[in-house]
């Protein structure tokens, strides 16, 4: 026997056979994985693995890893070197004030935080 049709249903209609592509829409339940009852994703947690909708890929996005227990991770932000307060005060001259606030504009660039130029 040979089937010319990648989907098809054979036995009576007991098995089915799909060999498309299977579109199931959002709001759509699948009857029968549950035991018997319908089916619909669930919203992914903590604590129930599930579902997610995100928005649309921007420049300001990063890419995200999915480990083998299906826990989903985004990259650490790395952080930028510690930088000394100023001593500056009222009437002192503003060089510390300068230096300290190049300081943290070095910082932040070496971090990645901040465009270098």
């Amino acid at each position: 026997m040979s089937y010319n049709a990648k989907n098809y249903t054979e036995q009576g209609g007991d098995v089915t056979h799909i060999g498309g592509k299977l579109i199931i829409e959002e709001g759509a339940q699948v009857e029968g994985l549950n035991g018997g009852e319908s089916y619909t994703l669930p919203t992914a947690s903590a604590d129930t693995l599930g579902g997610v909708k995100a928005k649309a890929k921007t420049d300001e996005t990063v890419e995200v890893a999915v480990d083998e227990s299906g826990k989903l991770y985004v990259p650490a932000v790395t952080k930028a070197t510690h930088v000394e307060d100023s001593n500056t005060t009222n009437g002192d001259d503003v060089t510390d004030l300068v230096t300290k606030f190049n300081s943290l504009l070095s910082a932040l660039q070496t971090a990645g935080l901040m465009a270098a130029e």
